[in-house]
């Protein structure tokens, strides 16, 4: 269980807040706060170990702004729960009468957990993918911005544009396929729990 929280805390938390790291490292440089060249004579250990660290609390303090996103999301549904249980039960007619698709997607995720900890693992690996990607958006739409800036005021405008537009279309496709990976989630915890099932026919459990 270390091992899945371990994984689920460097996708979720980690990545993003070593993009704000990043962007806020930069913006600092430039605007003459910080010099960021200096902190490489700092001993390594301590530099990546400070680095992990405070890439984990800016991701923890930044995911307030990660569940906006999540809501307001042009990509996800008003009802992505309800929808990605008709997709499996559109998949999986059978399954329309089970008692299980009446319970909370979470609940079953808790005893996914409980019964088979490596299939609870696997949807924990989608869900943090979904939320690594939606709440890198804001730090992505911060760099687009900041190279927005440097096209005015950098000596380098055409790469500044370039890397912005980049910036930007990388921060586009994060907010589609974190509503497709959060859907997968969901899906595929309803089809774990479906073969976790007792209800199923003795046909089906062949």
């Amino acid at each position: 269980m270390a091992f899945i929280l371990g994984v689920f805390d460097l996708l979720a938390y980690a990545i993003p807040g070593s993009i704000y790291l990043s962007v806020f490292a930069y913006a600092s440089h430039r605007a003459g706060w910080i010099d960021v060249p200096s902190l490489l004579n700092v001993p390594t250990v301590l530099l990546l170990l400070a680095l992990a660290v405070a890439a984990f609390l800016t991701g923890q303090a930044s995911s307030p702004l990660g569940s906006v996103v999540d809501r307001l999301n042009p990509f996800s549904p008003a009802d992505l729960p309800g929808e990605a249980k008709e997709e499996f039960v559109r998949r999986n007619a059978a399954a329309a009468p089970r008692r299980f698709l009446r319970s909370d997607p979470f609940t079953l995720l808790a005893a996914l957990e409980a019964d088979d900890s490596e299939a609870a693992a696997e949807v924990s690996r989608l869900r943090a993918t979904g939320l690594m990607l939606s709440r890198s958006v804001p730090p992505l739409a911060l760099g687009a911005l900041a190279g927005l800036v440097e096209i005015f005021t950098g000596g380098l405008p055409l790469f500044a544009g370039l890397t912005g537009l980049v910036l930007a279309l990388v921060a586009a496709g994060c907010l589609h396929q974190s509503a497709t990976f959060a859907r997968w989630a969901i899906v595929r915890t309803y089809e774990l729990s479906y073969w976790n099932d007792d209800e199923r026919s003795p046909d089906e459990q062949r």
